[in-house]
């Protein structure tokens, strides 16, 4: 990508770019998609597109790294909370709860997985840098669980991350194929069952609640 807009005006017009490369990506995908729209989509001139992005690939690559700085600032404030079993129940639910209102269903970054050319390397090193993020704040999380005594022995945190985060977007497919999100919650809360000591006696539960019927 050129040089970043120095201006406010240059920074929205990126921004508008952004916004509209990234809902024509959702509706229509990436390869079908062409700069063309996105010029007008965002209502910006040829000129003025090209003085942000060399051109489509580096626009794709700009796409991933914002769709990957949403989904953290989504997720990040949850994972940085976990410290207990409790805790991994909460994220459990909230991770189908916050798709009640999509449809589709779809991961802003998952769903870009096997849309991502094999000519288009930098924004495919940007898609696994982006998971790894969220592997790791997922990890960080489960370490602290781990400590607190309510991780299941010789469970090890980066691997029950990889685990959840693997039934996290597998759920989401799932959900996306079907239109019932009990499918993710199930998928997240059986890992998380394995995973989890409940340390509460009161609860008479081990791991995730199971999910709850809809009425």
């Amino acid at each position: 990508m050129p040089s970043p807009p120095a201006t406010a005006k240059g920074r929205a017009t990126v921004q508008r770019v952004l916004d509209a490369a990234c809902a024509l990506f959702a509706r229509q995908g990436i390869r079908a998609t062409t700069l063309d729209q996105v010029q007008a989509a965002s209502m910006t001139g040829r000129s003025q597109l090209y003085s942000y992005f060399a051109g489509k690939a580096d626009l794709v690559t700009a796409v991933v790294n914002q769709q990957v700085e949403r989904v953290m600032d989504a997720q990040q404030p949850l994972l940085d909370d976990i410290a207990a079993a409790a805790d991994v129940r909460r994220w459990c639910e909230l991770a189908a709860q916050q798709y009640t209102a999509d449809d589709p269903v779809r991961c802003p970054i998952g769903s870009l997985v096997n849309e991502l050319s094999e000519q288009n390397p930098h924004a495919r090193a940007a898609l696994a840098a982006g998971f790894a993020r969220w592997h790791a704040v997922l990890s960080t999380g489960l370490r602290r669980v781990r400590d607190n005594g309510e991780l299941a022995p010789h469970t090890d945190p980066d691997e029950a991350a990889a685990a959840l985060l693997a039934a996290y977007q597998g759920g989401v497919l799932l959900a996306a194929a079907t239109g019932d999100l009990r499918l993710l919650e199930t998928s997240l809360t059986t890992v998380a069952t394995g995973i989890l000591v409940d340390s509460d006696p009161s609860s008479g539960t081990t791991g995730c609640r199971r999910p709850r019927a809809r009425q």
